[in-house]
């Protein structure tokens, strides 16, 4: 195995563990942001029921987070957004769109 092949073969195991540290950093994002909209959600329920029960005001801050946090863990659990190979087929096409004569 030449140098060449191991200064490659870490600079891969470099770039998944960062993607890895990454993902895991989002993904305890979403844990502390699930936290912060149960608490906060629940004491405004308390705030309701204890000085406005008449009123139910409280769905209308827990709907709209309700949305926000559901974004949250779609961008955290999807397929990771923009792939090397959507960037790839981007920069083909200028190539293409660049060659051809105007």
């Amino acid at each position: 195995m030449s140098t060449m092949d191991l200064s490659e073969g870490a600079a891969i195991e470099r770039r998944i563990r960062a993607k890895a540290t990454r993902r895991v950093y989002a993904r305890v994002g979403l844990v502390w942001h699930a936290v912060v909209f149960l608490i906060a959600n629940a004491a405004m329920y308390a705030i309701n029921e204890r000085y406005s029960p008449a009123v139910a005001w409280f769905v209308w801050p827990l709907a709209g987070w309700s949305v926000g946090l559901a974004l949250h863990a779609l961008a955290t659990f999807s397929s990771g957004g923009i792939t090397e190979e959507m960037i790839l087929v981007q920069v083909e096409r200028e190539r293409k769109r660049s060659a051809r004569p105007a």
